[in-house]
């Protein structure tokens, strides 16, 4: 294991799925200068995660960077799992056992928050707005909320209600400049000059703005900040940027309207590198990384691109099969339910009911899938290859069974503005840059797992035996 070097401070950039494919043309475009300028004068390299399908998830893959440790010691498999069933300590567990100070933004796992010495913002999947310190919740509210009416599992607040929020979101940090972005892109939606998309790049302006603040009061020795919009891009829009590698083109009209998403989240990313590093110091190592990549999705089945479908309703599925001991049920990442209970046996028969569930007329001839993690089922139902009247659901030998049974939209929906474009990866991105890091260094072969002991390593923090990563 590597030893411990004189105590730096680092800051983990969290860019969910990018990966080099894009980036290094962008770069030779001159659309991601800061970038560019990192990987001149810092480390690189592109670390395989050590996942494969069916557990290639984000949800998974960045508990294997945070703790070290490979799915079979962590035990991770579904989005913000109850951290009673992580079987390691992650990254920021062990900078407060060392006694730094932390900053947690939006990353994945870090439900519920910890108390110690810095702040902690848990990711916008978590299943409460719970932070430490507690004064900075209406932060953790706003992204929960967002995210949620963003996949429409609720509704948009009030005016009255926004309003109010605005006036705390201001006071925690909130800029005049994003406040005028915000405005631009309503406005501009309204007119029909902006692109309903784009608004997904509001979010991480916003967290930066909460996330500059609270790095400069705290000023942590270990922190870290999250953002997904990349990767949403990535999944819903790889085509209409580039469809060489699809058997299906984009059309005029996607190209027209989705053309420049990707490109756009990158250049963002950038922007967003270039303004980060202005706001660390001489002693800090600023990591960018993603746990894997994304690449273009082919997959036979599918040849227009997947279908995505989710509930309508998820409570009257859970009604038609019958489920008996649910004590809750939660929106985990688009389409997947996490349904909790507690019972064993009754746990066990919900899983089965829903697992019998007969799709006829689409590509699998089940509903969907059933993930089992302690108390919680993540329920996700399957991608058609096109919707067409012949898709019918069937709950033979259930309360719901129904002779002819159900068509696809009494109980589901499509959604996103394209089929699947995007699909996850091995190969993500690494780079390091700042006091004791070896300007233009490709760091050569590597895997997820070597990220957290890199990080421990810079903070002077011991390796433990457990990490198997360099």
């Amino acid at each position: 294991m590597p030893t411990a070097r004189p105590s730096k401070k680092v800051l983990l950039l969290e860019f969910n799925e990018i990966t080099w494919t894009v980036a290094n043309r962008l770069i030779t475009e001159g659309k991601m200068p800061n970038l560019a300028r990192m990987k001149r004068e810092g480390a690189w390299g592109a670390p395989e995660a050590v996942e494969r399908p069916p557990h290639l998830d984000p949800w998974i893959t960045w508990v294997t960077l945070h703790t070290g440790v490979d799915r079979s010691v962590h035990g991770a498999s579904v989005l913000e799992q109850d951290q009673a069933t992580l079987g390691a300590k992650r990254s920021w567990e062990y900078a407060l056992d060392a006694g730094k100070s932390v900053g947690v933004f939006g990353s994945m796992g870090a439900f519920p928050p910890k108390e110690g010495p810095g702040f902690m913002g848990p990711g916008p999947f978590a299943p409460a707005s719970d932070t430490y310190p507690a004064y900075i919740a209406p932060v953790q509210a706003l992204n929960r909320k967002y995210t949620q009416v963003h996949h429409k599992n609720v509704e948009q607040d009030s005016p009255f209600d926004m309003a109010k929020l605005g006036i705390d979101l201001l006071g925690l940090g909130l800029s005049p400049a994003t406040c005028v972005k915000i405005a631009a892109q309503l406005a501009g939606e309204k007119l029909g000059t902006s692109e309903h998309w784009r608004r997904v790049m509001l979010q991480p302006e916003v967290n930066f703005d909460f996330f500059k603040v609270l790095y400069k009061r705290y000023q942590p020795d270990f922190a870290t900040w999250h953002t997904n919009h990349a990767a949403h891009f990535m999944h819903h829009y790889w085509r209409a940027w580039d469809d060489t590698e699809f058997g299906t083109k984009a059309d005029a009209n996607e190209k027209r309207k989705f053309g420049t998403a990707v490109e756009e989240g990158y250049m963002l990313v950038d922007d967003l590198i270039g303004r980060f590093q202005k706001l660390i110091d001489d002693d800090t190592v600023l990591v960018v990384a993603s746990s894997m990549g994304q690449k273009p999705f082919y997959n036979p089945l599918y040849p227009n691109g997947k279908v995505l479908v989710k509930f309508k309703d998820v409570n009257k599925v859970l009604e038609l099969v019958g489920a008996e001991g649910v004590g809750g049920v939660a929106p985990a990442m688009d389409p997947q339910w996490n349904v909790r209970v507690s019972d064993p046996a009754k746990r066990a028969s919900l899983k089965q009911k829903l697992s019998n569930v007969r799709c006829e007329g689409g590509v699998n001839a089940k509903a969907m899938s059933v993930e089992e993690t302690g108390e919680i089922l993540t329920v996700t139902p399957f991608g058609l290859a096109k919707l067409e009247p012949g898709v019918r659901y069937f709950f033979d030998g259930l309360p719901g069974e129904k002779t002819g049974g159900y068509a696809f939209d009494e109980l589901f929906r499509g959604y996103g503005d394209t089929n699947k474009e995007g699909m996850h990866d091995p190969p993500g991105m690494l780079l390091l840059k700042g006091p004791g890091i070896v300007a233009g260094s490709e760091l050569g072969p590597s895997t997820n797992l070597d990220v957290a002991p890199t990080m421990l390593s810079l903070m002077g923090i011991p390796v433990p035996d457990v990490m198997s990563g360099r």
